[in-house]
């Protein structure tokens, strides 16, 4: 009987290891605090820039290195920030996809070759206050303002009255570590939602699309608009995205037009040329009978600069759900790029690679590297792949996240101010966030609201500026910030179209 205890004593314990080293995921290991803290704690030193986002441009003379950090149960000094009551959180992840989906940068970018590494989070009376990537015992990286900083471990253990005399000299100066008080800032953003609704007269689905202008100027929030269709800002000046449903001798189908304002004379031209002319049409089939256009559902997925990304709906085809990419300029081309037209020759490898991840590749399954688009996640726009297949006549799809950056074609403006773990510990249904370039104020999407929030240092006032009810089903679809002058010439440029001033709650 004894033998038997002890082998299910074994057994449990092997389990419970294997639970906890589980490859390729993200675990949070909540354990003791002082078993968190044991990984970092100490006196460690910054003693280098290793990579700045968006720029080749290395600053050696920073202000942050040669700064120092102290970790304690009981407090936390990081420069001239520091915490009293701080508490540790401990995760083990996969250094590619972690670094790729939250800080938009590869391994190769900060030299690091380890498959695993650890991320310990410190939070402040349970609101984000850092993170490290911890390599070793020795080594760390920590993220601030848009750079990797290399921390080295220069004493073990340190004891809470010699971080205390770093607080109360911090206390004393009263200045936040590297905090900037808002002057003359102007930062504004559009905003694109795609809202699923129901086509009664065809008893199908469809979609319907909105742009919100939100600006910060001088540190005050000024009136949010919205209009219908998505505005879209482009180096040659503003289009009109939407998508049209047309109906034809039983056939239902959904073009997706983009037009460029600069060339309409006015709202009612701008009305003609979206409009659908339906004689025209007719003569057009009259001339090419066998010509017949698919019954194909589409709706946009995400929209920028230059491109468009569209699901389409094959009705004909028992509701194949394809992704398909386009150039803004061609977009009537009806021709898609591929991945590798963006990212390179390494794009079919981290397709494929994608799709294995989800579905076996055989004779019956074909990867596409056209059918791909960007979406949103935890903050970030990012590379997302679809491999379609069927299973008993039944079409079905899966999605796979592509482990590559978006390209500054896709993508012109995409970071954050504050990191999304910090933002979803003081606001627990977030969905989406926005942060303006200026870091003067932060824009969170929940499941029926878009609340904004002002920066404080690198953290939110938590009281809201101002709530916008959403309607229900709705999906970020674009995101466009201006600063400096241009954020007046867009809101000029939405109500020159009819923009309405919403209610802010």
């Amino acid at each position: 009987m004894k033998l038997v205890k002890l082998l299910m004593l074994l057994i449990s314990a092997i389990l419970l290891t294997s639970c906890v080293d589980s490859r390729g995921q993200v675990q949070d290991l909540i354990v003791a605090p002082d078993a968190n803290v044991s990984a970092i704690e100490g006196k460690w030193e910054v003693t280098s820039l290793l990579y700045r986002l968006g720029s080749s441009i290395i600053d050696e003379e920073s202000d942050y290195i040669g700064k120092e950090a102290l970790f304690h149960t009981d407090a936390v000094v990081l420069g001239s920030e520091y915490t009293k009551e701080p508490s540790y959180k401990i995760k083990r992840v996969k250094t590619s996809d972690y670094l790729i989906y939250k800080y938009k940068t590869s391994p190769l970018s900060l030299g690091l070759q380890n498959e695993y590494i650890n991320v310990i989070t410190v939070l402040n009376q349970e609101q984000y206050f850092c993170e490290l990537l911890q390599l070793d015992d020795k080594t760390a990286f920590i993220y601030r303002e848009d750079g990797f900083y290399k921390l080295e471990r220069k004493v073990a253990k340190v004891s809470l009255e010699e971080v205390l005399r770093y607080i109360d000299v911090e206390e004393s100066v009263q200045q936040s570590f590297g905090s900037i008080e808002p002057e003359n800032l102007n930062s504004g953003v559009l905003l694109g939602f795609k809202v699923q609704s129901f086509d009664e007269d065809n008893e199908l689905p469809r979609w319907e699309y909105y742009t919100y202008w939100i600006q910060m100027k001088n540190g005050e929030l000024g009136e949010i608009y919205r209009m219908d269709h998505l505005l879209l800002p482009r180096k040659n000046g503003f289009w009109i995205v939407e998508q049209e449903r047309i109906t034809e001798n039983n056939i239902v189908y959904d073009e997706i037009h983009a037009t460029p304002l600069f060339n309409l004379q006015n709202q009612d031209k701008f009305m003609e040329d979206l409009a659908f002319n339906f004689d025209e049409k007719i003569n057009t089939f009259g001339a090419a009978l066998d010509k017949v256009e698919p019954s194909i559902l589409k709706n946009i997925v995400f929209v920028g600069n230059d491109y468009i990304s569209v699901e389409s709906i094959d009705r004909d085809r028992g509701d194949r759900r394809t992704l398909q990419t386009y150039a803004v300029d061609n977009l009537e081309d009806k021709k898609p790029i591929k991945l590798s037209d963006l990212i390179g020759e390494t794009a079919i490898n981290l397709f494929n690679e994608g799709a294995r991840s989800v579905i076996t590749i055989d004779d019956q399954v074909f990867p596409n590297e056209e059918n791909f688009t960007l979406t949103r996640r935890n903050g970030y726009w990012t590379l997302k792949g679809r491999i379609n297949f069927k299973d008993k006549d039944e079409e079905l799809f899966r999605e796979f996240n592509i482990k590559a950056i978006p390209p500054r074609e896709m993508v012109s403006y995409d970071e954050l101010s504050i990191p999304f773990d910090a933002v979803r510990l003081a606001i627990p249904d977030v969905q989406d966030i926005f942060s303006s370039p200026n870091n003067d104020f932060l824009v969170v999407i929940t499941s029926s609201n878009i609340v904004i929030y002002s920066i404080e240092g690198y953290d939110i006032n938590k009281v809201p500026l101002a709530r916008v009810e959403l309607p229900s089903d709705s999906t970020v679809v674009m995101s466009e910030w201006s600063t400096d002058r241009y954020p007046d010439i867009w809101k000029n440029e939405m109500l020159k179209h009819g923009a309405i001033e919403v209610e802010q709650n």
